[in-house]
């Protein structure tokens, strides 16, 4: 937890204005505040509860993967700038007990909370523990299950069929990469090969170009 609040004033104090932002909104009010204190202690408990070092960092990556999947809804919504019906099904369907209004203040703060939280686990895995996997691997999983949670969500509301069929197509093929890098995120030493298997394919020669990035839509927590 000391570590984690000495990462929170420095983003306070920093340069970064989504960091900035975030932890300005937690620090608002005192309830706030306590609230992602009580969240956040409790995930550095279970972290710190386990005996070994390579469990903690086991737990640790598996707590900021947990963290990517419960902000991603109001990452998708705040960025993809998403009005009307659509916004009223992604809404629905991830909060069905609940009255619109509450759903998007809920969201809201649990989208704060959860932010700030991962800055902080991320900060943990990379400045005191010192893991590799929270550089690159855990960003090429986060910008992954962002593009799909944006094609499952695109799906909620109705639309052409024709752009339905295709982005349910891509669904699977998705989910399938996602699998296997939180199974490389999780088992680094055994997904070092398929790494440099990726970098490999990713790196430009003479004879490539870079492609335009897929826009489509994602998928749920």
């Amino acid at each position: 937890m000391r570590v984690s609040t000495d990462r929170i004033e420095s983003a306070l104090r920093g340069g970064d204005a989504k960091e900035h932002q975030v932890v300005q909104r937690v620090l608002a009010t005192p309830e706030s505040w306590h609230s992602w204190e009580l969240e956040h202690s409790g995930l550095m408990r279970v972290v710190a509860d386990c005996a070994a070092l390579r469990h903690q960092i086991v737990v640790l990556r598996q707590t900021a993967l947990r963290l990517i999947h419960g902000t991603a809804l109001f990452e998708y919504l705040k960025n993809r700038g998403v009005r009307g019906r659509l916004r009223t099904a992604v809404l629905t369907h991830f909060h069905p007990a609940r009255i619109y209004e509450h759903a998007v203040v809920a969201e809201h703060g649990a989208y704060l909370r959860k932010s700030c939280s991962f800055l902080c686990t991320s900060h943990v895995g990379t400045d005191l523990v010192h893991d590799a996997v929270f550089l690159d691997p855990m960003r090429e999983y986060e910008a992954l299950y962002a593009e799909y949670f944006d094609l499952f969500c695109s799906n909620l509301a109705p639309q052409p069929e024709a752009e339905v069929r295709s982005g349910r197509a891509l669904l699977p093929l998705l989910k399938h990469q996602l699998d296997e890098w939180r199974w490389v995120i999780l088992n680094p030493k055994q997904g070092l090969p398929h790494l440099r298997r990726e970098s490999e394919l990713r790196r430009p020669t003479g004879d490539t170009q870079k492609m335009q990035t897929l826009k489509n839509h994602k998928p749920g927590r």
